[in-house]
């Protein structure tokens, strides 16, 4: 009598499929930056900063410098390789791409109720998000706002709780919105999860501050701002003179292309506003244990939405935080994201289409760009929404409601 194949090893043939897609999407991802050279300009910035950093400065004469301290390593990390710097950032990016298709990979395999959706999405992220995914260095912070939502899905623990405010910590010190993910963890373990993010901030900034001058000139650069072509802010003003068939001012400044118009720093601002008021409703309702019983993945997801969706920068590049949250959301069975996740995807592979390949004709009032951008920020606005209807709180059920009241 033949013995029947064990699930384990069916599992292992499911796991060596998303590795190898991975794989593909990957060497498609790395030959695509070369076919797309405007994106190795960011590359020549990152290169620019290296003699700052190796004197110890941070680069504060630069408006286009608007990051953490901590970003400064990974740039440190790439040059560091016997590689051309190109060559070496592309490395980095694809070990710490490697680590979170990894860390989904290995969750999935310790949860019983997990689902191939999460790891299957990410290991596509080289085709749905592009080149950028490579380009640039968001992958970093992603891996480690994946890492504290995935700390903050396992069983209740002082250890698992520690571990993602730390990892919330360190994807803060790399680029701001990671720290949104200590809202992931479960009301009980919050106080821990926050001493362990602010152990881990003051270490690292205490550090930065002694080893070098200007580590937060970041903050500066960022308030400088205005309101970028791409952002959601910014599509009534493009819609508008469209519409009107009027030219579009525009500006390169701090390393973006930003509207010249008046109000558009009091639009700026009030979407900003939006946004804070939103994470404070968020923050409450987490307090006040009403979330418990929403998968940590999709509060991520539900929050990194709404930064996007409310800033003044809607870059290309931050499809790679929308896509790497949808995946951590997408690996619980319970996940209320299928729809949100998908419009992050039908947005991403519009965001290849728009920038750059029509970005001056978006300027110049391009129907057809002008559409496609209108399509991109409705897609992300009805993906924002959906999400925080989908962790608005329900009723509790009899086993929730006992361990709140515990």
């Amino acid at each position: 009598m033949t013995e029947p194949t064990s699930p384990g090893r069916r599992d292992l043939g499911a796991y060596a499929l998303v590795v190898a897609a991975w794989l593909a999407t990957r060497a498609f991802a790395v030959v695509s930056v070369d076919m797309t050279p405007w994106n190795l300009n960011d590359l020549r910035v990152y290169a620019s900063w290296l003699p700052w950093f190796h004197i110890g400065h941070f680069p504060s004469s630069d408006p286009m410098w608007q990051y953490p301290p901590g970003a400064a390593g990974i740039f440190v990390a790439a040059d560091s390789l016997p590689l051309s710097f190109r060559w070496g950032f592309t490395f980095v990016m694809l070990a710490l791409d490697a680590a979170l298709m990894a860390a989904l990979l290995v969750a999935h395999a310790r949860r019983p109720d997990a689902s191939w959706r999460g790891p299957l999405l990410w290991s596509a992220a080289g085709l749905v998000v592009g080149s950028i995914l490579l380009a640039r260095f968001d992958v970093a912070p992603t891996l480690f706002a994946v890492l504290a939502v995935l700390f903050a899905m396992a069983p209740v623990r002082s250890s698992r709780s520690l571990l993602s405010g730390a990892a919330a910590a360190i994807g803060m010190l790399v680029k701001v919105w990671p720290a949104l993910m200590l809202l992931t963890l479960p009301r009980r373990a919050l106080t821990r999860g926050v001493a362990a993010w602010a152990a881990v901030t003051l270490v690292v900034l205490g550090a930065a501050s002694l080893w070098s001058t200007g580590s937060l000139s970041f903050l500066h650069n960022q308030e400088a701002r205005g309101l970028q072509l791409e952002s959601v802010g910014a599509l009534p003003y493009v819609l508008t003179r469209f519409l009107e068939g009027e030219h579009l001012p525009t500006g390169l400044r701090y390393g973006s292309i930003q509207i010249l118009l008046p109000g558009t720093e009091t639009v700026g601002l009030a979407i900003t506003g939006v946004g804070i008021l939103v994470f404070a409703i968020v923050a409450w309702l987490r307090l006040a244990g009403r979330l418990e019983d929403v998968p940590a993945g999709d509060i991520g997801l539900a929050l990194v939405l709404v930064s996007v969706a409310t800033s003044r920068v809607y870059s290309p590049q931050f499809n790679t935080w929308l896509v790497g949250l949808a995946a951590a959301a997408l690996l619980a069975r319970s996940s209320r994201m299928l729809g949100p996740a998908v419009l992050v995807v039908v947005v991403s592979l519009i965001t290849q289409v728009v920038y750059p390949w029509r970005m001056s004709q978006l300027i110049e009032g391009d129907g057809l760009s002008t559409w496609l951008q209108t399509a991109r920020i409705a897609g992300l606005v009805a993906a924002t929404v959906w999400a925080l209807v989908a962790i608005r709180p329900r009723r509790s059920d009899p086993d929730t409601a006992a361990a709140l009241s515990r």
